[in-house]
């Protein structure tokens, strides 16, 4: 998609997309903290939200004020009007009914971000793709199925949060070569619930989502264990990203999430909000370089930890959180 960006905008995305490549090599162009606050600043200047978080003038990233996942829910976080943005990204819900918005005037940093660090973290995943997930021709506002294009020639099994049993099966035993089947933890468990084809040699199987709905619970060890016995995956791999986001990380069942060198992650106090020492569990927040049209830093209700190598550790929701993500529209499916 062509960018719409110009003056100070466009000079920051040149920044973005030059440490984004460069870091990939293990040499960044510039510090991140230096670019991190130069984003926030522009963002500041154009976001009246932002303008009204800042108490301070942050003189680190750790201090730039991170935006609540909820205020996505409730007010236009971000620098583009939604009437104006080449595509407006929503949250699949929550248990209060409220989607959150993330309004994009270009998907440019999104798609060469998501890109580059799906090829550096799964570098063999096939490029045929079958997805346990909405058409994004009929679901535009889904980032999930917007990233997961983004890989390979995919055909899409899920239609208005209803599993295709049909096409899934047909199009899985039809062919031979290697498939990249991308699924959330919900659509995952609702395909094993009934019969399942072998996945082709050297197949991967990724997941996403959370494993806690409104009203089912997916045990997460069992679900792994029951996708490796009957789908045979060369191995699966997992992926954690949000709306609010541009950026992913990537990881494996028994491993912690891999964030790019772009995408800061930080545990914070619940009660206090200050930031922890690596290794303590608390409340994450993300600082994104290539959020550049809504706020650098996104606050979750997501607990877990960040290791002395910034992995993360993911522990689900704050106790007390309402459900939400990508795995609710196949529950929903379910409870029609």
């Amino acid at each position: 998609m062509t960018t719409t960006w110009t003056g100070a905008a466009k000079s920051l995305v040149d920044r973005i997309e030059a440490f984004v490549y460069s870091s990939l090599d293990g040499e960044p162009l510039e510090d991140f903290d230096a670019l991190a606050l130069d984003v926030h600043r522009w963002q500041r200047e154009h976001d009246e939200v932002l303008a009204a978080l800042e108490e301070a003038e942050p003189t680190c990233w750790q201090e730039i004020p991170a935006v609540p996942t909820a205020l996505f829910q409730r007010l236009d976080v971000g620098t583009v009007e939604p009437e104006e943005a080449a595509v407006v990204f929503r949250t699949s819900g929550t248990s209060t009914g409220l989607r959150g918005v993330h309004a994009l005037r270009s998907t440019e940093l999104y798609d060469r971000g998501a890109t580059a660090w799906f090829r550096t973290c799964v570098p063999d995943a096939p490029t045929e793709i079958v997805a346990l997930l909405e058409d994004p021709a009929q679901a535009p506002d889904s980032s999930l199925s917007h990233m997961v294009a983004l890989f390979g020639q995919a055909t899409w099994h899920v239609e208005s949060g209803v599993l295709a049993r049909g096409s899934l099966a047909s199009r899985v035993r039809n062919t031979a070569a290697p498939l990249f089947v991308a699924t959330t933890a919900f659509a995952l468990a609702d395909w094993l619930d009934g019969d399942v084809p072998v996945l082709p040699p050297d197949s991967i199987l990724m997941v996403t989502g959370g494993f806690k709905g409104r009203d089912v619970q997916v045990q997460e060890v069992d679900l792994y264990r029951q996708a490796r016995r009957r789908l045979r995956p060369d191995r699966i791999v997992t992926e954690y990203g949000m709306t609010e986001l541009s950026s992913q990380l990537w990881g494996l069942p028994d491993a912690p999430y891999r964030p790019p060198p772009w995408l800061e992650v930080l545990a914070v106090s619940p009660a206090t909000g200050e930031a922890l020492e690596p290794g303590r569990v608390g409340q994450l927040r993300f600082f994104d370089l290539c959020n550049l049209d809504s706020t650098l830093a996104v606050e979750t209700l997501d607990e877990g930890l960040v290791q002395s190598d910034g992995s993360v550790i993911l522990y689900g929701r704050l106790a007390g959180a309402p459900a939400r993500g990508c795995s609710l529209v196949v529950e929903e499916g379910w409870n029609r």
